[in-house]
């Protein structure tokens, strides 16, 4: 493949370096360069145009060396895979594709400041692993529920995990130097990209949150100070500086280095509490991982405290419980739809919800369901609860608490993620997701070094009180390991409003109905019933929320005929136009092992930038 010339510093940087393979004294002498400087012009072309342009179809992805799939970022993906074809393991490959990803995002949806959660299935101990680098609470923040949500304040920002998170698991699972892995995020930093219609579009709706701090606006403003538009040549020379830190010095620079006390000082000068002790006792968490079974396979999911592995899995227990398969699927079965409907929001309402539920006074309904079912992790991942569950959810009583679920939902805040899935020649294989956690760059537009600051505890209020300081903050985060036989065959991840129902229904759709994972991330799916929508007649701005008692669906997606029997059993909907619906959905990558042919199939969600490469 041609190479194009590298910069000086460029070269310096990217000396030849020396692998060192998973095993000890096994070491391997190889030049490794994974700049997407060396990509053949046309080839780099054509992954910025695809960077660029979002809601495209994603083509299914087939390989037996390797393969990756990401949610967003296509010319990320091509990064991720270029680890792969240079001897990386899955994790280099999905650390590659996170670094560069926030790059091309330009922090607004991620950051090298966010958190991450990962499953990692190890080829050669035949374990599944699971990493929690989420937020911590901050150690000094012991009134959380003073904390400003009507103004910026440095007292929202949390303590990140992502680069902790990133060095960690690349320390236990990686192959390749750990500088490598920065190669393609430092060039889109350094040498720039055309700004996409959707950033800049971004850029505009928050410029009263970017032009507040002289040192954001520098980021997002031409030299002559008109910000930029899209098309143009956006460079991030700060960012590009510290990732190169990052990859010299390691995380310890963003933790205890000059990074983190450029981040402590920014955050105080906004009335924040955070110290450098709260990023100096920062630690990733693995723990065994969340499990149970499934028609004989056996899932994996996130540990507590993260609540999205539970949620899941306790939502296919049900599915399993319910036999959703003999009743048909749920796009032509009415009884199909309404059994997955009533799955997904009890689940919803025991696992995410029930957080917040905990910290308000329960109405007497939930009171009563709450006195009969065992809200332990044992008790939700129980075979035995689920089919209990399962035969009382066509009661009079399930259908209110079905109610209240979702005007749980309708409370619950937004945020942005980003998650990809990576399986490499050696039969190791990641679902790894990373997030800001909130709405993109957050209402403070803190940005220190080029690295956003997001600002999740300004919606969080009551979760981070019943954290307490200094403790893991849970999130809903669900990535998924599913093995036979010892290996696996399946994983996935998600992001989004709506990634525990896009989640449940693309997971049915493969291991239920058996579809590939293109067709059942494309397969119509009911959205989750939350997000802002336009008024009817309304002007550019002006939005209400739906009817949170109200199922969301997006225009077109569904038969009218299963739509009106759904509507006979009590059902209401709210129909938005399908350019709407990503405000109200998730979106799930996934990898399946073809068991006749014995390649990986790989998929992602048409309504990002993201793609599906495998070789």
């Amino acid at each position: 493949m041609p190479t194009q010339r590298l910069t000086r510093r460029a070269h310096r940087w990217l000396l030849p370096f020396v692998i060192l393979a998973a095993g000890p004294g096994r070491a391997l002498a190889q030049r490794v360069d994974l700049s997407p400087a060396r990509w053949d012009p046309a080839e780099r072309r054509l992954f910025d145009s695809l960077t660029r342009h979002w809601s495209r179809p994603i083509p299914l992805a087939r390989g037996k060396a390797g393969i990756i799939s990401g949610t967003s970022g296509a010319a990320a993906v091509r990064a991720g895979l270029e680890a792969l074809k240079q001897g990386g393991t899955a994790i280099d490959a999905a650390l590659t594709h996170a670094m560069a990803e926030i790059v091309l995002l330009a922090g607004c949806c991620v950051s090298h400041a966010g958190f991450m959660t990962l499953v990692y299935y190890d080829a050669a101990s035949g374990k599944v692993h699971s990493m929690n680098a989420g937020w911590n609470t901050v150690l000094a923040e012991t009134d959380p529920l003073s904390i400003p949500n009507d103004r910026p304040s440095g007292r929202t920002a949390l303590v990140p995990g992502f680069m902790a998170g990133a060095e960690a698991a690349h320390r236990r699972f990686g192959n390749l130097p750990w500088a490598a892995l920065f190669a393609p995020a430092i060039h889109f930093a350094e040498e720039g990209t055309a700004l996409d219609p959707v950033i800049a579009g971004m850029i505009a709706s928050k410029k009263a949150v970017l032009e507040r701090l002289p040192a954001t606006k520098a980021v997002f403003t031409r030299p002559d100070g008109t910000w930029y538009q899209a098309g143009d040549l956006f460079r991030q020379p700060a960012l590009a500086g510290t990732l190169r830190k990052v990859a010299e010095q390691g995380a310890a620079y963003m933790y205890t280095g000059e990074w983190a006390r450029k981040l402590v000082a920014a955050v105080q000068a906004d009335g924040g509490r955070m110290t450098l002790a709260d990023l100096e006792r920062y630690r990733p968490i693995w723990a065994e991982p969340a499990r149970t079974t499934y028609r004989g396979y056996d899932l994996f999911a996130i540990a507590p405290p993260t609540t999205g592995g539970v949620n899941l899995l306790e939502a296919l227990n049900l599915v399993e419980a319910a036999d959703l398969r003999s009743l048909g699927h749920y796009t032509s079965s009415p009884d199909a739809a309404e059994r997955l409907l009533r799955i997904a929001r009890t689940a919803d309402l025991m696992g995410s919800s029930i957080l917040a539920m905990l910290l308000e006074p329960r109405t007497e309904l939930v009171q009563r369901y709450a006195g009969t079912v065992d809200f332990s992790i044992a008790g939700r991942l129980s075979k035995a609860q689920a089919r209990a569950i399962a035969e009382r959810m066509g009661s009079a009583d399930w259908s209110r608490l079905d109610r209240e679920a979702f005007e749980q939902q309708a409370r619950t805040g937004s945020d942005h993620s980003d998650a990809v899935v990576v399986a490499d020649a050696r039969g190791n294989v990641a679902a790894l997701l990373h997030t800001i956690n909130t709405s993109t760059w957050g209402s403070t537009g803190i940005v220190v070094d080029g690295v956003s600051i997001a600002d999740p505890a300004r919606y969080q209020q009551r979760l981070v009180a019943r954290t307490g300081p200094g403790h893991r903050h849970p999130d809903p985060t669900n990535p998924l390991m599913v093995l036979s036989n010892g290996r696996p065959i399946l994983a996935s991840s998600s992001i989004g409003t709506g990634l525990h129902e896009q989640t449940l229904q693309s997971i049915v759709n493969v291991l239920e109905y058996g579809m590939d994972p293109k067709r059942a991330v494309d397969t119509a799916q009911f959205l989750r019933p939350l997000g802002p929508m336009p008024r009817p007649g309304s002007t550019a701005g002006d939005t209400t929320r739906a009817d949170p008692a109200s199922q969301v669906i997006a225009e077109g997606e569904f038969a009218p005929a299963l739509l009106d029997a759904l509507r006979a059993r009590g059902r209401t909907f709210t129909v938005v136009p399908s350019r709407l619906g990503s405000g109200f959905r998730g979106g799930w990558v996934g990898i399946v092992l073809d068991p006749v042919s014995g390649e990986w199939l790989g998929a992602g969600p048409r309504f990002f930038n993201g793609w599906a490469l495998a070789y």
